[in-house]
């Protein structure tokens, strides 16, 4: 064997390594993108999950404070109309009746 087949066998075996070395690696990536993709969708389904219950609870809180304030706005409105009608709601109280003593 001259020492040109010699380079050429070398070179060709070279391109070989490399051909298979490409293929595995691509083979690799192949198999292994399905289970990276479906891990990555199950992790977005997590967080989905979380932020959907954090938004209930959000709006939960929400309509909460809506029913507190009706009930303080209705409130404002019955001792505005008391002050209206003039029913003293908001005065001193006033004594019946004497307390301790004689009754004369």
């Amino acid at each position: 064997m001259s020492a040109l087949e010699k380079i050429r066998m070398s070179t060709m075996n070279v391109s070989i390594v490399k051909v298979v070395v490409a293929a595995v690696l691509f083979a690799a990536f192949v198999w292994i993108l399905p289970l990276y993709l479906q891990n990555r969708l199950n992790s977005l389904y997590t967080e989905s999950h979380k932020l959907s219950e954090k938004v209930v609870n959000l709006q939960r809180e929400a309509m909460l404070m809506e029913l507190q304030i009706n009930q303080l706005s209705s409130l404002e409105n019955l001792a505005e109309f008391a002050e209206q009608v003039e029913l003293g709601l908001n005065g001193l109280p006033v004594k019946v009746m004497k307390m301790g003593g004689t009754n004369e």
